[in-house]
């Protein structure tokens, strides 16, 4: 252990393993740790501290209208952000200048259309069914739509600047920026005028437009100098073709989270929308350190597929796995046991939350034992597989969502949530198997 701790503060020094694969792991990793850490912070204190200001009924609003906003970027992107990963990083390794420049210029003019188009269909829906709506929900719900085309421009520029190979600098605007912008703006206004929840959305749009513009200043500080001097060129057809598998895998995480979200606010009442929102915040935690080896691990993944380097994908993939799953296990337990005192830290309406948090956490904890299909699947040009695996997800989870929130409550929610991502893991370890030889579990079996 000691060994490990030396070997990787070398390398996080920069005295030693310079360009190799392990190094920037290493420093994608830890660097990605760090930022989630604070953004964790950020995003724990702020939700603490809207509970307590808001109450459950206003935090109820706030969180279903930002829980909106964030399923609509999904399809408003396109999928284009994770396309960007691996095609910008394929184009650098190939130094072909024009179709990098070609695929930024077309994903921008694609997501600009797309993320407009959506938010303004769906305002024109709110205007219809606005009798449905209590006012400050339809308030804050148009607010919300804002933030779509915000939110959509963040994931793309980080996508470029990923697959360019500055993992921890893609997400310092959407990881420390937005929320600590947000914190700020959220103390300020309610100390000067006030607040509410379609206030806090207005703030939080305030917030995703500071972040978009340091996101555009970062990608053009970082993007190679001869991308500038030389003609777009343009793979339409390749590009549109990966596009919805891609869109499908970008929208995984979201769909699972915010149907149930979106359902219990609906089936219950608005505050249950917080309260599981909650539930689903702190549960995150166990997923800390395995979306922090996530990142670095994409590009790596690609790079070593296409040299054909199976032994040491295999090998990076199994100790991610296991790494992965013992952050994982380790934060579960903690969690358990303080599940009482943590959701009472958000006030007593939340109390609610305990159980959900239980059956969320227990789920996660199990699900990274299965490692990383999906990255597999997508870097190896599988990604229609990958895709078809979250419909299926999709489909279980909203069937058990409408099926189990009346039988259940918020428990419900929080099974539905958990059943149908364990189901898509499943069948994802088992597809990535077949398809590419590589064992994405814990086991790390070889042929």
């Amino acid at each position: 252990m000691t060994k490990l701790v030396k070997e990787i503060r070398g390398i996080l020094l920069r005295k030693e393993g310079q360009g190799t694969l392990k190094a920037y792991m290493v420093r994608g990793t830890v660097g990605t740790f760090a930022l989630k850490v604070v953004n964790t912070v950020l995003a724990f204190g702020t939700s603490l501290l809207l509970a307590r200001l808001l109450g459950a009924e206003e935090y109820g609003v706030y969180a279903y209208a930002i829980s909106w906003a964030s399923l609509l970027s999904v399809p408003a992107v396109m999928g284009l952000n994770t396309l960007l990963v691996r095609e910008v990083a394929k184009y650098k390794a190939l130094e072909d200048w024009g179709s990098l420049r070609g695929i930024l210029r077309w994903s921008d003019r694609v997501v600009l259309l797309t993320s407009i188009g959506i938010a303004a269909v769906f305002s024109l829906i709110v205007w219809f069914l606005r009798g449905k709506f209590s006012p400050e929900v339809r308030t804050a719900l148009w607010i919300a739509m804002g933030l779509v085309p915000l939110l959509s421009f963040l994931l793309l520029r980080q996508g470029g600047l990923q697959g360019l190979g500055y993992v921890v600098e893609a997400q310092v605007p959407q990881l420390f920026l937005l929320p600590a912008t947000f914190l700020v703006l959220t103390v300020g206004v309610y100390f000067a005028f006030g607040l509410s929840g379609a206030l806090a959305v207005g703030l939080r749009l305030i917030a995703g437009l500071v972040a978009v513009i340091a996101a555009l200043l970062l990608l053009r500080k970082y993007l190679p100098e001869p991308v500038t001097d030389v003609p777009s060129l343009y793979h339409r057809r390749g590009w549109v073709r990966s596009t919805f598998p891609f869109l499908l895998i970008g929208a995984a995480g979201i769909i699972n989270q915010r149907i149930p979200v979106i359902i219990s606010g609906h089936i219950l009442e608005v505050e249950s929308a917080g309260v599981l929102n909650i539930a689903i915040g702190v549960a995150a935690f166990v997923d800390f350190l395995a979306l922090a080896i996530y990142m670095p691990l994409t590009p790596t993944v690609s790079h070593l597929i296409t040299v054909n380097d199976k032994e040491r994908l295999q090998t990076l993939i199994t100790k991610s796995a296991r790494l992965a799953a013992t952050g994982s296990l380790l934060t579960m337990v903690s969690l358990i046991a303080l599940a009482r005192p943590i959701v009472f830290l958000f006030g007593a309406a939340f109390a609610t939350a305990k159980v959900p948090l239980i059956i969320l956490s227990s789920g996660y904890c199990f699900s990274n034992m299965l490692g990383f299909p999906m990255t597999v699947l997508s870097m190896s040009g599988h990604e229609a597989v990958g895709a078809k695996a979250v419909l299926i997800m999709a489909f279980v989870n909203f069937v058990l969502a409408m099926g189990l929130v009346p039988l259940w409550g918020l428990e419900g929610g929080s099974v539905a949530i958990v059943a149908s991502w364990v189901t898509m893991k499943l069948l994802l370890a088992y597809w990535a198997r077949k398809k590419t030889g590589i064992d994405s579990t814990i086991i790390g079996w070889r042929e």
